[in-house]
């Protein structure tokens, strides 16, 4: 198991060109969006990050793509280290979660 640390909401923000993924189950999402992010179900994480049988990475192509979770604050660590076992190798997950990136949007 690869080890992913966490990153504040303030350096998730910082970080123009990460790529946020949004995985909150859809029955979360009704708090709001976070422009931009890539929408992905946690039960989806494996399908929708692993390499396709060409080889290619049907979501984000660059393996060394910074990568910040956002997810329920329980589930956010678990889920990005799924995401860094299919081989990314700069992936966070955003301490404080949504409500943390939508209080320093506003």
């Amino acid at each position: 198991m690869s080890v992913v640390d966490p990153i504040s909401a303030t350096e998730a923000l910082a970080h123009t060109s990460a790529v946020v993924v949004d995985a909150r189950p859809q029955v979360v999402r009704h708090q709001g969006s976070l422009p931009g992010a890539v929408v992905v179900d946690p039960a989806d994480i494996s399908a929708r990050f692993a390499p396709t049988p060409s080889g290619t990475f049907p979501v984000i192509d660059d393996l060394d793509t910074e990568i910040n979770v956002v997810s329920v604050s329980s589930e956010a660590p678990r889920i990005a280290e799924q995401i860094a076992e299919l081989g990314y190798t700069n992936v966070h997950y955003v301490d404080g979660g949504f409500r943390a990136l939508r209080s320093r949007t506003r």
